[in-house]
Formats: C-alpha cells, sequence, structure tokens
C-alpha cells in the first residue's frame, strides 16, 4: 500500500510539474504548501524558499494576489479571472490572470486555497494588436480620403507654378523666379507625403516566399551605408548562418528594415555603432499561418543614440507621430502594419542616452 500511495505522489508531483499554468496551494492558515516548477519561473521564487511560509510574506509585493487569497478563505467562494500585474524579481511585471478555488473538507469546512497563476502576456499583445489594427483601419480610411481630395488641387497648383516660369521672360523673372521656385518644390514635397499616405492605406496582396534574411538585411545595410560613414557609425553584423529561411515578401520587408536602419542611423549624428542581430526567437514557439505552425525569428536592430522618451514609446508606430522637424510620421506605422500583414510582430525597447533596440519577429519557412 505505501508503495501505491508513493506512486501516486510521484505521479501528482509529475504532472504540478508539467502544468503551464503557476500553480499554489495555501492552507486554511495562510501557509505555502504547493509551490510548482511554473510558479518558480513566474515569481522567480524558488519553491524552497516559499513552502511553509505564510502567502502574505511570500507575495508581499504582490498586495491584489494577497488580497485574493484572503477573500477566498473567509467567504469560503472561488474567484476567477481577475486580472492582475504579477512583480517578478529582476524582471519587468507580467500580467497574469488569476484564479483562486476553495479546498473544502468532506463537512465542507474550508482547508485552503488552490492559487492558479496563468501569464497573460500573449493575450495582452494580441489585444493590442487587435485595437491597433482597428485604429490604423480606421485613420487610413479618413487619411486616404484627405489625400485624393488634397492631391488632385495639388497637381494644379505645381502646373500652373510651372506655366508661369515658362512664361515669364528671362529679363522679368528676378526674385519672382524665386518664389516660384519653392512653390515647385514644396508642391512636390506635399506630394510625397500625400503617397506615404496612400502607400499606407493601399497594402498590396502579400507575394510570400521563402528567402534568405540576411541577404535582405545586407541590402537594406548597403543603402545606409554612405550616411553611416559619413556620420562616424559602424556597423556590426551578428547573424546566425543556422537560421532557415524566412516567409514572407522580400519587396514589403525590406521597406521595413530600410526605414529601421535609417531610423538608428539619423538617432546617432554624432557617431555610435549599429548592431544588426537574427537569431532564433526567444518569446514565441510557433504562429499560425496558412493552416502550419512556423516558427518564429527575430531581427535586432540596436543602436546607441539618445534613446526615445517613455512617454513617446507608445505613440512611436501611430500614424502621424514623429519627433522630426520634418518628418511625417508614417514610417514606422507602416512598418509595423507590414509585419502584423505577415503574422509577426515589433517590440521596442529604449532608454534616454543609452540607445534602443527595435526587435522585428517573423515566422520561418521551415
Amino acid at each position: 500500500m505505501h508503495g501505491v500511495k508513493q506512486q501516486i505522489k510521484d505521479l501528482a508531483a509529475d504532472i504540478l510539474a508539467g502544468i503551464v499554468d503557476g500553480v499554489v496551494v495555501i492552507d486554511e492558515n495562510g501557509g505555502v504548501v504547493i509551490w510548482n516548477r511554473t510558479a518558480e519561473e513566474m515569481t522567480g521564487i524558488a519553491a524552497a524558499d516559499a513552502i511553509g511560509k505564510t502567502s502574505q510574506l511570500v507575495f508581499a509585493e504582490n498586495p491584489a494576489v494577497v488580497a485574493q487569497i484572503s477573500k477566498t478563505l473567509e467567504s469560503g467562494r472561488s474567484y476567477s479571472d481577475y486580472e492582475a500585474e504579477l512583480s517578478v524579481k529582476h524582471r519587468p511585471p507580467v500580467p497574469v490572470g488569476l484564479v483562486t478555488t476553495v479546498l473544502l473538507s468532506r463537512t465542507g469546512s474550508p482547508l485552503g486555497v488552490l492559487l492558479t497563476i496563468r501569464d497573460q502576456t500573449g493575450v495582452r499583445d494580441l489585444k493590442d494588436r487587435i485595437r491597433r489594427a482597428d485604429r490604423l483601419a480606421a485613420i487610413g480610411q479618413i487619411a486616404a480620403g484627405i489625400a485624393h481630395e488634397i492631391k488632385n488641387p495639388l497637381v494644379g497648383i505645381r502646373g500652373a507654378a510651372q506655366l508661369l516660369q515658362s512664361e515669364l521672360r528671362d529679363e522679368a523673372k528676378g526674385g519672382l523666379s524665386e518664389y516660384l521656385d519653392v512653390i515647385v518644390k514644396e508642391a512636390d514635397r506635399l506630394n510625397q507625403v500625400l503617397e506615404g499616405i496612400l502607400d499606407f492605406t493601399r497594402m498590396k496582396p502579400l507575394d510570400v516566399k521563402p528567402f534568405n534574411i540576411h541577404a535582405m538585411l545586407d541590402r537594406a545595410l548597403v543603402l545606409n551605408e554612405g550616411t553611416a560613414r559619413q556620420n562616424n557609425i559602424v556597423l556590426a553584423r551578428e547573424y546566425d548562418p543556422s537560421l532557415p529561411e524566412v516567409l514572407g515578401s522580400r519587396d514589403q520587408l525590406v521597406q521595413v528594415f530600410l526605414n529601421i536602419i535609417k531610423n538608428a542611423v539619423e538617432a546617432m549624428p554624432g557617431g555610435g555603432k549599429l548592431t544588426v542581430v537574427t537569431r532564433m526567437s526567444d518569446l514565441f514557439t510557433s504562429v499560425q499561418a496558412d493552416d502550419k505552425k512556423h516558427r518564429l525569428m527575430v531581427v535586432k536592430v540596436s543602436d546607441t543614440g539618445a534613446g526615445i522618451k517613455q512617454e513617446d514609446l507608445q505613440n512611436i508606430f501611430a500614424p502621424f507621430f514623429t519627433t522630426k522637424d520634418r518628418g511625417v510620421g508614417l514610417g514606422l506605422a507602416l512598418s509595423y502594419q507590414i509585419v502584423q500583414e505577415h503574422l509577426g510582430t515589433i517590440r521596442v525597447e529604449s532608454g534616454e542616452g543609452v540607445g534602443t533596440t527595435f526587435s522585428v519577429y517573423l515566422p520561418l519557412a521551415f
């Protein structure tokens, strides 16, 4: 009988260790009696440092968790789908979902609480992407209408300025010619802005094929090499040669990296280092695309520039948001849209005076 009990106990331990959610059991006195492997990974607290201590002490940095455990013990009711930010040692807080279930004795009295902690990072990212996609779609429709309305009279203004230039006699031009040159140049600049808006709103169908990501990145780097050299910027490549080919549209994705690399170069007018790293993703394992699962790789583009202000980070992918004097604010919005179309994502890390890293996640072909 003792052997059977031990086998059951070992099996229960294996099950707890294999569960992808954090599982914690607290007794009626508030003491932690079970702390599975996922709970260790999510909180950064080892089981040996948690078991035997009170939940108030173990979750001292997470008052929302303590409050839900106490509420469950006191009320004798179970609670689910409570969202919270879980403070983690040496890492940023993690969005989680909390479920607390009352453990009852045979007589119906509370024996303790089963706490389940589910990482909601992926769910939150998905919600953010859906909200951003909806916002971009609405803005895109408005912008396309405005662009079309402005484009026609702008062509007329430019044409009239050119005709006036040609009609003026050489001796009569003087300062008028200079003014007309300004009109033509500014009309051309406005036309470029409108073309950018229209590019943003009329995404072409994806011509998805496997291709070598490193060859495409080299192309984007070469096109920015002249400006980098002028600004005393060192270009560094740290490629993983074992990476399979990427699945996507080469022409559209090269726009993404041309824009990100160009921004990185412009962020270092006084010199610095631009590093491009490729490797397998450690954040996602697969993505559903064309009824097949594809693993993700990541391209990290890092600069040593002044960094991005924290209050600006949440807006950098918004259309028409720019910190440049003559910028349009569509480059990163268009890049984000292209990567989303490829079922990937872009993440940004930045610190003022430290630099910025753009991480672009893309599906592999195999």
